[in-house]
């Protein structure tokens, strides 16, 4: 009878439903999916626990197995569960077999789980119980010793711990498959809602990741940038606009709904429901088009930055570029080659301090075969009162400035360079952030846009500098549509008549 009782459970186990497995760490789309009676002691603790009643118990039980089926036709397929923070034993006990069991019915699902550090602790003893309850990865979202996160990969071995990183200049060099960093909550705001006078054209200040994305791409372009925002009392659009804000620049958001609207979900509320939805197809529009991740930047501007210096200016040059709508192309230091310069017409080497005789040599020969540079003081020659003093050199300029502040910088760029060598300018955008890529032998040229407003923008031109031969919107609201196009004066215009939230343009 033994070979019955074998047939017999080879034949149980074959109508059992297939498990894939869970996504790799490239793939990992993630959100926050906190919960647990060790959230509640750690909310307690800092004097942050929900005064709604409701929300308080929605927060209790999120780990109940029926919250999984939330996720259900969303691309977010990794959660970011409470695993370790300081607490009784029992509550901790308690919060990981929790979790142990969601891990297992979340991996049913084929979603991966990752445990989320809210402080220092016993770095052996966290890796232990999480590879003991299975789950995929660790997370670090708190403040730690300095010794703490290399202690905690060291005891995790293969399983991947991800640090959300207040400070993102160190990791723009590092390879890993996943790069998280604390960004801010995108949004656009008047001058006269920050307490500053200013005209009636003034344009709102933005505060915006993409510059941030692009950087840390910079490494790999195959590998994972999430960042991480929270948001207060936020609304659908809110949420939406961060999926767009990190998908635009091909990163990832760290899904963060706010307390009230999880309980909401869990109760099955319509409204609630609706809004969830909304923020699926933002996600489903960025997984869709992840193919736009690979494609080079578009632009003929170089900005060259320096991974040792100490001067931190590189953050705010690519912030304030972006926010100026200059396409550029990120260079590091060791990059600066004849070779690498040859399609650009304008160099920004101001962190190059002092350049050394080797690449004084290649951006003076920049200049002179008709190139634009701009450089600091240590080039020498530079002005005791202007901003910055012109030498031409042969077919092309160089700027040297007294003081290269970032924002005079960004602001000049836009006045000393022609928009046939930008090679893209966008009109009509004081809300929008605009990003463009591809456009090489054989590529589309995509121009995503971003509006940080909350209403629509209309009418919305771009001067893409040669001949193109079609232009297609895509949006997460819609089907594509086909634009118009106008040629003028070496260059096409395309008349996009609608902006909501996100927008891509592929050109050809």
């Amino acid at each position: 009878m033994a070979w019955f009782s074998r047939l017999l459970l080879l034949f149980l186990l074959s109508c059992m439903p297939a498990v894939s497995a869970p996504p790799s760490p490239e793939a990992w789309v993630p959100i926050r999916w906190v919960g647990g009676p060790l959230e509640i002691a750690w909310r307690t603790h800092l004097n942050r626990l929900p005064a709604d009643v409701a929300v308080r118990d929605a927060l209790a039980h999120w780990y109940e197995p029926a919250t999984l089926s939330l996720l259900e036709g969303s691309p977010a397929n990794c959660l970011l569960v409470t695993w370790s923070a300081p607490a009784e034993a029992a509550v901790e006990a308690e919060q990981q077999q929790l979790v142990k069991v969601y891990t297992d019915a979340a991996h049913q699902r084929s979603l991966a789980v990752l445990g989320l550090v809210y402080a220092t602790g016993d770095a052996s003893k966290i890796a232990a119980t999480g590879a003991r309850a299975g789950i995929d990865g660790l997370v670090l979202d708190g403040e730690f010793t300095s010794e703490f996160p290399d202690a905690l990969r060291k005891a995790a071995g293969s399983m991947l711990v991800v640090e959300i990183a207040k400070d993102a200049a160190p990791w723009r060099w590092k390879t890993a498959p996943v790069v998280a960093v604390a960004g801010v909550a995108p949004n656009a705001r008047t001058l006269s809602e920050m307490g500053i006078r200013g005209t009636p054209s003034s344009e709102p200040w933005i505060q915006s990741n993409i510059w941030l994305v692009r950087s840390l791409q910079r490494a790999s372009a195959s590998r994972a940038v999430w960042i991480s925002s929270q948001f207060e009392n936020a609304s659908d659009v809110d949420y939406m606009r961060a999926v767009a804000d990190a998908g635009a620049a091909g990163g990832r958001w760290i899904v963060s709904l706010d307390d009230a609207l999880r309980a909401k979900l869990r109760a099955r509320d319509v409204s609630a429901i609706a809004t969830w939805r909304r923020v699926s197809t933002y996600l489903k529009f960025s997984e869709d088009h992840a193919s736009w991740r690979a494609l080079p930047p578009y632009g003929n501007v170089g900005i060259v930055v320096d991974p040792s210096s100490t001067k931190g200016d590189a953050e705010e040059y690519l912030n304030l570029v972006s926010r100026r709508q200059v396409p550029y192309r990120l260079m590091e230091r060791f990059e600066l080659s004849s070779a690498a310069v040859s399609k650009l017409r304008v160099l920004v080497a101001t962190e190059l301090d002092p350049p050394s005789a080797a690449e004084r040599k290649m951006l003076q020969d920049f200049a002179e075969k008709g190139g634009l540079v701009l450089v600091g003081p240590s080039w020498g020659g530079a002005p005791k009162t202007e901003p910055f003093f012109e030498v031409p050199t042969g077919k092309g300029r160089v700027f040297v400035y007294k003081d290269p502040d970032p924002e005079t910088v960004a602001r000049d760029l836009k006045e000393l360079v022609s928009d046939e060598d930008l090679g893209l300018v966008p009109f009509n955008v004081p809300s929008i952030i605009t990003l463009a890529s591809g456009g090489g032998p054989g590529q589309l040229l995509i121009v995503q846009l971003v509006n940080y407003f909350d209403h629509p923008v209309e009418v919305v031109t771009l001067r893409v500098a040669g001949k193109l031969r079609t232009a297609r919107l895509e949006t997460p609201e819609g089907a594509a549509v086909n634009l118009p196009l106008r040629e003028a004066e070496g260059s096409t215009e395309v008349t996009i008549p609608r902006v909501v939230l996100w927008g891509a343009v592929s050109m050809e």
